[in-house]
């Protein structure tokens, strides 16, 4: 069930409403959304206390509530832990022993370091929450600092928190703070998406390094990443970095540049070589087979048909790659085989023609297979120098016989 009541002025008075049917033990609400509606300190501590007796709810929205203070939000924080704890001056000793909140939209808020803090101790003993959304928490005087947001990653960092994506969409952030947010992408596993759009402000620089950061890091984990709205002057340059930070990334499938205009074809064209490097068969099969979506906007075609290939079985990317760019224009790169051992021949020959998707000009390999049997005629032998070879084999045999 889902409840939407967002940008309805509802206040406090309609929170002590809502504590009913939020802790019946007969609900079934899985979504509420409560943005926008004048909630303060009094309200955010009756929700409180209703998610508490909760054990459906998996989504709810909080984003636009400015009128809670941090010191409201530090009491709600405190009850998202999934351990009994002290609430402080409202007395809350029960706790979300078990919450079931999946999704959290704290977005326009007061949110301070000290709440923040407040934020990375109860999520590292929590082992739902999965999604919180940071959107539009704009600088002002005394909001989150670069020091604030090491702290908050800093407690999530080998504790059982289930926090896999982070929004911070036009949070207006710093080069220090990006610098922390690449950090965490860095040197922990667990989160997989992250959303970075509508946060112009940024210069290349702070930009270049969290690329390095995030993409080159073999602990990273990040499998989708937001950037819409972020990119203006020196798009074009940027995104030869970017291309190149993505070329050995083994986890990220999406990447979103949709809305940012001043990324040119000069700037898209730094993509295709490091999706599909075609030097040589050994740095195209080590070429980027995971990225398969940059945004809405229309690409060039070559690489809107890299992106279209890597959507594919990923043991059968780097096969179709190498057959499509390498193998089909004749006998050039058949040398490559050449170069194997005897032993291996078999198993590399059965790679090139075997019966599986093909989207070269003939079906199944089949013309790279001809092109490479036609390069290595030593592997046929004459009707004359078989059946020569032959009569030893026979008078060998029999020889070990006598």
């Amino acid at each position: 069930v889902e409840l939407d009541l967002g940008s309805n002025s509802l206040g406090s008075k309609a929170c002590a409403a809502l504590d009913e049917m939020i802790s019946s033990p007969a609900t079934e609400l899985r979504e509420l959304n409560l943005q926008n509606n004048d909630i303060d300190d009094e309200g955010i501590a009756t929700l409180t206390k209703a998610f508490a007796d909760n054990v459906t709810l998996v989504e709810v929205n909080l984003g636009l509530n400015p009128k809670v203070t941090p010191s409201g939000w530090q009491i709600f924080f405190t009850c998202l832990r999934n351990s009994p704890t002290s609430i402080g001056f409202l007395d809350f000793v029960t706790c979300l022993s078990s919450s079931s909140i999946e999704t959290l939209n704290i977005g326009q808020n007061n949110i301070t370091d000290k709440v923040l803090a407040t934020l990375g101790d109860a999520l590292a003993n929590n082992a739902t929450l999965r999604a919180l959304d940071f959107s539009s928490n704009v600088r002002r005087p005394n909001s989150i600092t670069a020091a604030g947001w090491r702290s908050f990653f800093d407690c999530l960092q080998g504790s059982k928190s289930a926090l896999q994506e982070v929004t911070f969409r036009g949070c207006g952030i710093n080069e220090e703070e990006l610098a922390v947010v690449a950090n965490a992408m860095k040197n922990d596993s667990r989160f997989v998406m992250l959303d970075l759009s509508d946060n112009p402000q940024l210069n290349i620089a702070a930009w270049r390094h969290f690329f390095a950061t995030c993409f080159q890091s073999p602990k990273s984990s990040l499998e989708g990443i937001f950037l819409c709205k972020n990119f203006w002057e020196g798009a074009d340059e940027l995104m030869a970095d970017l291309a190149g930070a993505l070329a050995y990334n083994k986890t990220l499938e999406a990447l979103d540049l949709s809305e940012n205009p001043s990324i040119s074809e000069a700037g898209w064209s730094h993509f295709p070589h490091h999706l599909c490097n075609k030097s040589s068969i050994d740095s195209m099969y080590e070429s980027n087979h995971t990225l398969n979506y940059l945004g809405s906007q229309e690409l060039p075609p070559e690489l809107e048909t890299l992106l279209n290939l890597n959507e594919n079985d990923k043991r059968e990317v780097a096969r179709q790659k190498i057959l499509r760019y390498q193998l089909v224009h004749g006998d050039t790169h058949m040398q490559e085989f050449l170069k194997m051992k005897v032993e291996v021949l078999p198993n590399a020959i059965s790679w090139l023609g075997r019966h599986r998707s093909w989207t070269g000009p003939k079906k199944n390999g089949h013309s790279p297979l001809y092109h490479l049997l036609r390069s290595m005629p030593s592997l046929f032998a004459s009707k004359q120098t078989a059946q020569a070879a032959g009569v030893k084999r026979k008078q060998k045999s029999q020889e070990v016989a006598l």
